[in-house]
């Protein structure tokens, strides 16, 4: 699925700050371009790995008690030439791995910290 956001979730120069999402709740409307749908995605890291940006987030749902534990997503993070941002789901089983992995391992650190 290929999303963008139709809000702007930050500078289109700039990544969200590892800093800024662990302390706030940061929000983004994404629209699947091939459907139209809306999801509203609470977005709980970005971050940097092999040379491509992902994003860590999880759908946001008002809590009023009746919803499971949320699940995390990671997209793959890319800018088009018109400063677009969007959000791609990552088909490669072997990449999605690495990514989960690597955001894992910030998580962990995190905790230390």
């Amino acid at each position: 699925m290929k999303t963008r956001t139709t809000k702007k979730i930050s500078d289109p120069a700039h990544a969200v700050r590892d800093d800024r999402a662990s302390q706030e709740n940061v929000l983004a409307v994404l629209t699947d371009i091939d459907n139209g749908h809306e999801y509203y995605m609470s977005i709980i890291d970005s971050f940097q790995f092999k040379n491509r940006e992902y994003v860590v987030m999880f759908n946001y749902e008002p809590d009023d008690g009746n919803h499971a534990e949320p699940e995390i997503i990671i997209l793959r993070s890319e800018r088009h030439t018109d400063g677009e941002q969007y959000f791609l789901s990552i088909k490669n089983r072997q990449e999605l791995d690495a990514a989960f992995d690597q955001f894992f391992r910030r998580f962990e650190h995190a905790g230390r910290a």
